[in-house]
């Protein structure tokens, strides 16, 4: 059995609360490009037709206990490799990471989000949340951008539960299975586990080549089960 980190909101690398005057912090950020600088900026993952943010996925919490453990999804996981190991994707992660604790970091995500996304926004491409906070900075986020669809895959059970109340209907956070063709997380409404068969997925995309915006895949946005 793994031996997994406890996380708590009072984590070192976890982000603080935003308790700021939003009408005018959404001003400043607006200006300058302040709002890319605040977050590291967007990114716009091949794969889908819809604009993400994440950071590096060294600093994942419960990912980086996995990746050091065989069968696990982790341990060969895509974010640690290819291009996310060039110098400007690296840059952009590690400035995306220290900028979740910048105090105007929620108006600069909403900004970009109200901006650059037309219908869906993903979060975490590459890393994870670092902490309670973290969550509930990004449901401010989704609160205050309402007429978008967002979605959260994450391997951090505890500060999703933590936070279970407080998330909002257009939110779906996706508990992600840790082990090859393993069981999905128990006990939450919406999941996803990773096979080693393409017979034995679920999801359309990975039927078809795996790009979400060839085939209109919107499967992981969507409240439903489990998703493979």
């Amino acid at each position: 059995m793994l031996s997994l980190p406890v996380i708590t909101s009072q984590a070192s690398e976890d982000a603080p609360l935003y308790n700021g005057d939003l009408a005018k912090d959404l001003g400043v950020v607006s200006r300058n490009r302040t709002a890319e600088t605040v977050t590291g900026g967007l990114s716009y993952p091949q794969k889908m037709d819809t604009p993400a943010w994440g950071i590096s996925a060294t600093r994942c919490h419960v990912g980086g206990v996995l990746a050091k453990e065989p069968n696990t999804v982790c341990s060969g996981c895509y974010a640690l490799k290819g291009t996310f190991r060039s110098p400007a994707v690296e840059k952009k992660l590690e400035a995306a990471y220290r900028g979740m604790s910048h105090p105007l970091w929620v108006p600069a995500m909403i900004f970009l989000i109200r901006y650059h996304a037309a219908e869906r926004f993903r979060w975490f491409h590459s890393g994870d949340l670092a902490g309670v906070n973290h969550l509930r900075n990004i449901i401010r986020v989704c609160l205050e951008t309402s007429d978008i669809c967002h979605w959260l895959p994450t391997r951090e059970y505890a500060v999703v539960r933590a936070c279970e109340d407080e998330i909002p209907e257009n939110l779906t956070v996706r508990l992600s299975g840790h082990h090859l063709d393993g069981s999905p997380p128990a006990k939450w409404h919406y999941t996803s586990t990773v096979v080693t068969k393409v017979a034995g997925a679920t999801c359309p995309s990975s039927k078809k080549g795996g790009n979400c915006a060839t085939h209109n895949c919107t499967a992981c946005w969507t409240k439903r089960g489990n998703v493979t």
